[in-house]
């Protein structure tokens, strides 16, 4: 599955405008003949029953319910029923209007999206497609708010399911921060280790563990830190050293800012006891 940045592509959707349609919904039957033609625009494929193929130049992406296949303008599109049953899909068509040079290009790129199961989304398009057919003005005020609320679907439904697809990479991760806790860690090398961007690594991250990737590792070392305080005769230094802290100084203060006392103190008051 495609990970993309949502970050950039809501952006995108944000701050440049579109012009919607046209929209089409396809019923393909089993003997149906497949279709070849140049796309003229951007659009998204969503596909509600059966299983087909959309091919955007020589990528073939398999279709079936609850997947979202992005193409751009001028590609050659091949698209086919490839089940025994009959094949459902709806095709939204936008034109971005972007400024010279403009880097993102998100518009420009193929993807396939997974979304599961979206009922809703399926009569959202059947009100796109009725919307689109009346062809006046104020049809095409509210078709432009039916395609955001369209990309914003689309948006709730990929990440909710790249979340629980990802749970056991970030539970990976967690292991991994564990076993090397007196090592350096950064945001940009955990997320570089998943192949993720630093920003939706740390949204996945966040889902999951329930705090931030930087916080947990900080909870974990200060948790690490007041057993062995409590249960070694081991210095201050070595025990900072042991949970990634090579500054006794800079140990000693993020301890008792997260404990609300210094470990020297706690560390006393484990022997009075």
């Amino acid at each position: 599955m495609t990970v993309l940045d949502w970050n950039v592509l809501s952006k995108m959707w944000a701050d440049y405008s579109f012009q919607v349609g046209p929209i089409a919904h396809f019923v393909i039957g089993p003997n149906a003949l497949s279709t070849t033609y140049v796309s003229a625009t951007p659009s998204f494929t969503i596909t509600k029953r059966g299983h087909g193929k959309h091919t955007l130049d020589q990528i073939t992406y398999e279709m079936a319910p609850g997947t979202v296949v992005h193409g751009s303008a001028d590609m050659r599109v091949h698209a086919c029923n490839i089940g025994d049953e009959t094949f459902e899909c709806y095709r939204v068509l936008y034109t971005g209007y972007f400024p010279p040079g403009w880097q993102g290009k998100e518009a420009y790129k193929h993807y396939r999206l997974e979304i599961g199961e979206c009922p809703h989304l399926y009569a959202l398009l059947d009100q796109m497609c009725e919307t689109a057919e009346r062809g006046d003005i104020q049809s095409e005020l509210q078709l432009k708010a039916l395609f955001y609320q369209f990309l914003n679907e689309i948006r709730l439904a990929s990440r909710k399911l790249q979340a629980g697809e990802h749970r056991d990479l970030i539970e990976e991760t967690i292991a991994y921060i564990h076993l090397h806790i007196q090592e350096t860690h950064s945001l940009f090398s955990l997320a570089s280790r998943c192949g993720m961007s630093p920003k939706y690594f740390a949204e996945l991250f966040y889902k999951v563990a329930g705090v931030s990737p930087i916080h947990y590792i900080i909870r974990h070392r200060i948790h690490l830190a007041e057993k062995l305080l409590l249960t070694t005769n081991a210095s201050i230094r070595e025990i900072g050293k042991s949970v990634g802290y090579s500054d006794p100084y800079q140990f000693s203060k993020i301890f008792k800012k997260y404990r609300g006392v210094s470990p020297s103190e706690l560390k006393t008051a484990g022997r009075s006891n």
